[in-house]
């Protein structure tokens, strides 16, 4: 079982012990993201967690990349548009080590010019990556046409020129404003001892000292319309959403069973009727995300520029008839789905860390598996009648990336 501790200084800890493994995860998380930047900062919460690892007061960043190496391990990190993950998969034994990396490159971080500007370069090359897949950019349209000018609506990464006005100030800036130790969550799993661990976290992390007051988020308004990217591609990219709800609101598990019986599997309507009965895509699917203040319920796919119409007219109508009415077989397939999804996830120490400290964020406090599908075995179908109704009933936001005819899509939404 999972427990909390809290450093002095706020920084929360979460120690996730797993009896009979060899190796451990272990992982720093902070509250700050793309949502946190200013206009004049876009890409800078990306661009910052590339140059932790580019070298600190004592080590270069050579020396990081050898001793992480030099016991098998493993480091790497993640932004999102809401928080930060730096996080290290090593041996039973190494659990300082990687703890003593964490905090070195959190704490210490030199920002040298140089090496900046090099990986200014770095990033617009992941940036040109992202634009070459129409899938990751449907999706990043997509939040655009949801939100608008609201940081929720900007790509994480920036854009070139965004990212290669940033400067060691600007990266200081936010990193003062938005690293503060009460933000910031330290969590293990795997082959950990719990009071080992405390110790180690004590002594790398209880030196962090809180900075600015932290990152004002103002809550996003759905804007809806329609963006398209008429690039000429063999497929064609569709994503449509809908007003969701937001990760810690009561109805998420709601919306997520319904998005999970619209399209969540080979057995859900739209993948039967879109890809088996009529053959028109190979990808398609539902889904319903949730950030912080607000959330997403849509769905996906990807075919000839000539069965897109047709696709989404499936689509419009089965959003609208799993609103109107679900069998409870199909609401026990969902239901079951998720709960497997949960219980396989639990399995991997960095799945369990990533969601531990993505529910100390959204709740403050820990939610055992039990509890979780207690959640899922409680939603009704009217519950989730009731969520897809109210979504559905709010204004739309379409993207397309590839050949369309978009009027006769948007006439459909």
């Amino acid at each position: 079982m999972a427990s909390i501790h809290t450093l002095k200084n706020g920084v929360r800890v979460v120690a996730d012990p797993m009896p009979g493994l060899k190796t451990a995860a272990l992982g720093v998380w902070v509250k700050a993201g793309s949502v946190d930047e200013t206009p004049e900062e876009h890409g800078v919460a990306h661009l910052l967690e590339h140059m932790a690892f580019k070298g600190t007061k004592t080590r270069s960043a050579l020396a990081i990349a050898e001793e992480i190496e030099g016991v098998g391990g493993y480091l790497n990190a993640a932004t999102s548009h809401q928080r930060t993950g730096y996080y290290a998969r090593i041996m039973e034994d190494d659990l300082a080590l990687g703890a003593g990396l964490l905090s070195d490159i959190l704490a210490n971080p030199l920002f040298d010019e140089i090496e900046l500007t090099k990986e200014h370069e770095v990033v617009v090359q992941e940036i040109g990556e992202a634009a070459d897949t129409p899938d990751d950019v449907v999706f990043e349209r997509l939040t655009e046409a949801a939100w608008g000018a609201h940081p929720l609506g900007r790509p994480i990464l920036g854009t070139p020129e965004s990212v290669r006005a940033q400067k060691p100030a600007s990266l200081r800036g936010f990193m003062t404003r938005c690293y503060r130790p009460e933000d910031m969550i330290v969590a293990a799993s795997g082959a950990i001892d719990e009071d080992a661990l405390l110790k180690i976290v004590e002594t790398h992390f209880s030196g962090f000292s809180a900075g600015d007051a932290g990152a004002d988020r103002t809550p996003p308004r759905f804007v809806g319309g329609l963006l398209h990217d008429e690039r000429r591609i063999e497929q064609t990219h569709l994503a449509i959403a809908f007003p969701g709800v937001a990760s810690g609101d009561e109805d998420f598990f709601a919306t997520r069973l319904y998005a999970d019986v619209l399209g969540g599997g080979m057995s859900s309507r739209l993948f039967q009727k879109i890809r088996e009965d009529r053959g028109l895509a190979y990808s398609v699917y539902a889904f319903a995300d949730g950030f912080e203040q607000s959330g997403l319920l849509g769905a996906y796919v990807n075919a000839e520029a000539s069965h897109i119409p047709e696709a989404a007219t499936i689509i419009r109508d089965e959003m609208e008839a799993t609103a109107e009415a679900m069998t409870d077989e199909e609401v026990a397939r969902g239901k079951t789905l998720l709960r497997s999804s949960l219980m396989m996830g639990l399995e991997s120490p960095a799945n369990r860390i990533e969601a531990a400290s993505g529910q100390l964020f959204t709740f403050g406090a820990l939610m055992s598996a039990d509890e979780i599908l207690t959640r899922i075995d409680a939603v009704t179908i009217a519950d989730m009648q009731r969520c897809a109704k109210r979504a559905l009933a709010g204004p739309c936001a379409l993207s397309i990336v590839g050949p369309c005819n978009d009027a006769a899509v948007a006439k459909l939404f």
